[in-house]
């Protein structure tokens, strides 16, 4: 394996464990009970201001989970790339020996 290819490697998981910590700590900047919508005389504002809080709620959440599980589809890429290239590796190990080479599962 040349270097250029474990640098990837590298770069791939590197990423991976950056996009998991930024979404835990995107996730833990909101703490879980941020209290209540503060009274106002208008009822429909009052609604107003605490559905667009839920909205923001929900889009907090799904924004850090979608950056935890990008570090994890990155992380399987990694894996991935690296079970590729250690078969090709066996592979050109046993170019001699075609009879000697076995699928691996």
């Amino acid at each position: 394996m040349g270097k250029e290819i474990q640098v990837v490697y590298a770069d791939i998981l590197k990423t991976s464990g950056v996009f998991k910590d930024c979404g835990k700590r995107f996730a833990d900047i909101v703490p879980n009970d941020i209290g209540t919508v503060p009274k106002v005389t208008e009822g429909s504002l009052e609604q107003a201001i605490s559905a667009s809080l839920d909205a923001i709620a929900v889009m907090h959440d799904a924004l850090g989970s979608s950056m935890r599980t990008h570090g994890d589809k990155l992380k399987y890429v990694h894996d991935k790339y690296r079970d590729v290239e250690d078969d090709v590796n066996d592979l050109l190990d046993r170019i001699d020996d075609p009879g000697g080479i076995q699928p691996r599962f």
